[in-house]
């Protein structure tokens, strides 16, 4: 059973950017780390926590690997978008200086978004599960020629330091964050609300053109939509979207009427207030 205090779990170690944005966001939450994904969304269904917290796409690196999926079948619902500025940070042990490592090793993101720099200091990225896990591989490594690429978090919490701050190579680096809950939650205005839905086309002719023309022809703006296949002959393709607009509005609900009529499957799976991606708030 949920304990009385409120917990808010995350993909990853203590130390994470997701744990991070967790604390940041909610402040009166304890953060419960998950091995992965699945786990996370998990707690919810087995009221180890209250709500879950899943990165899905980054500004420089594009969508998290395999959360399209997850989002297909997921019974949650998603009740909050966040952006924060990812700063990522050169950490090692305390005695090492940056002339010294050899190797750093971090989530293949994380080093997908160094690259350019990694290169130019000649460090090898080393792949590992994830930025936090590998800040404290590293604490406890006895190896002295690496380092991890983490949050200031991890430093403090694994005792490294930090040897070059802001290593990343864009400084626009955004990451989408969306929080998951078991019911929908009641927004008072319907002004600045983003929708998503998943939804299979039939396959005919021109499904996905007539599928989403209700949407046009009310001007409603589609911010995001991502296709994958859901079988083996390729057949049937499924699509995430993110629609700008409260599903209770009647120009949403007749552009739904439409959508249904040239797809096999059709679901919201939250509706929440649109976030500025510049606001980091």
């Amino acid at each position: 059973m949920i304990k009385k205090k409120k917990i808010i779990s995350f993909q990853g170690v203590y130390g994470a950017y997701s744990d991070l944005v967790c604390r940041k966001f909610f402040k009166d939450y304890e953060t419960l780390p998950c091995k992965s994904f699945e786990d996370t969304l998990g707690s919810i269904q087995t009221e180890k926590a209250h709500l879950a917290l899943i990165p899905v796409e980054n500004s420089i690196a594009g969508r998290v690997s395999d959360m399209h999926f997850l989002l297909r079948d997921i019974k949650l619902k998603i009740i909050h978008e966040f952006y924060h500025k990812i700063e990522h940070n050169l950490l090692a042990k305390k005695k090492t200086n940056l002339s010294e490592i050899k190797e750093v090793y971090s989530h293949e993101q994380a080093l997908a978004q160094c690259k350019n720099n990694l290169k130019i200091l000649k460090i090898k990225p080393r792949k590992y599960i994830d930025t936090a896990g590998a800040a404290k591989y590293i604490s406890l490594s006895k190896k002295k020629n690496i380092g991890a690429i983490a949050s200031a978090l991890a430093s403090k919490i694994y005792n490294l330091k930090i040897i070059k701050n802001n290593i990343e190579d864009e400084e626009f680096n955004i990451t989408r964050f969306l929080v998951f809950a078991k019911d929908y939650m009641q927004i008072k205005t319907k002004r600045n609300v983003r929708t998503t839905i998943v939804f299979e086309t039939k396959n005919i002719p021109a499904s996905l053109y007539n599928a989403l023309g209700g949407f046009a022809k009310r001007k409603i703006n589609l911010s995001r939509l991502e296709s994958f296949v859901v079988d083996s002959d390729f057949k049937k393709s499924s699509f995430l979207a993110d629609i700008e607009c409260h599903p209770e509005k009647k120009e949403f609900k007749d552009s739904l009427i439409e959508l249904k009529r040239y797809s096999n499957s059709v679901r919201i799976i939250g509706y929440y207030k649109a976030k500025d991606p510049n606001s980091n708030k």
